[in-house]
């Protein structure tokens, strides 16, 4: 079964509904003509990877998708938000409050989401599926995350995620705040398999994740805000006063080496 984000699996549904029909690759063209008049240009990215996801065998999808690549990267690079993203921003320090502000008004697996997604650099919806056990298996399991818990400690263990053909397997200590938070959660819920899971056992889908951050932020605040938005306002904070990507990339060129070779020329101690 594919899994799909949920902004991307909104953009499938409304395009089918634009056009009244299931199949969106019967008429590649037709459709993305309808995703172009719905969507922004910078936000037809996502539209555009929904439907290579759906139909992977349409070459038109992937060839639209590989003609814009570099607008795209034109977008990112230059770091500035589209209108959308600035409207539905949230400050990293209002995050936190709203976090320890509204702790009684939220639900269990409400403040446990948000812990998960503030108390250490916030990731993708990559906190399910994970699996919860007592050490790192020997084994690891395709598709899965693990949560290892031991008797004075916590690590995450991220094995299945988008970037993990670069990063390789990824353990994280739990800090201690979020150990807590976590500890709490699975008190109450002895024998569970997942760290996120249903009524059934199973392992929630990301897009649930996800749904459930957005419905937070809907609910006390009016703001479509979701995990890709908390990921860019921490990104904003902590780089906070350093130099645009664009003067990195400048200034690294002009010494003729890359921007990672240009800050470990940095002496931070003498600035």
């Amino acid at each position: 079964m594919t899994e799909y984000s949920p902004a991307q699996a909104t953009s499938l549904k409304k395009l089918s509904g634009d056009l009244g029909v299931q199949n969106l690759s019967i008429d590649p063209k037709a459709t993305i003509a309808a995703m172009d008049k719905r969507y922004s240009f910078s936000s037809t990215r996502v539209a555009l990877a929904a439907l290579k996801k759906a139909y992977p065998a349409c070459k038109e999808f992937a060839e639209e998708s590989a003609k814009r690549r570099a607008q795209f990267q034109a977008i990112d690079q230059s770091q500035t938000p589209t209108p959308r993203q600035a409207e539905q921003y949230v400050k990293w320090e209002d995050v936190i409050s709203f976090r320890d502000e509204h702790r009684d008004e939220l639900t269990d697996v409400e403040y446990l989401l948000l812990c998960l997604y503030t108390m250490i650099e916030p990731v993708r919806a990559d906190f399910t599926p994970m699996k919860i056990v007592g050490r790192k298996p020997k084994t690891l399991a395709d598709g899965m995350n693990y949560l290892i818990v031991r008797s004075k400690s916590m690590e995450f263990l991220f094995h299945a995620f988008k970037t993990h053909n670069t990063h390789g397997d990824v353990q994280r200590l739990v800090p201690k705040p979020l150990e807590r938070v976590i500890r709490q959660w699975l008190e109450t819920r002895q024998g569970q398999e997942y760290l996120l899971q249903d009524e059934s056992g199973a392992p929630w889908q990301a897009q649930r994740i996800g749904a459930t951050v957005r419905r937070i932020f809907q609910r006390f605040h009016g703001l479509d805000t979701g995990i890709t938005m908390l990921r860019h306002s921490y990104s904003t904070f902590v780089n906070k006063g350093q130099l645009p990507l664009a003067d990195l990339k400048k200034t690294a060129g002009r010494m003729m080496h890359g921007i990672l070779m240009n800050q470990q020329y940095r002496f931070l101690e003498l600035e």
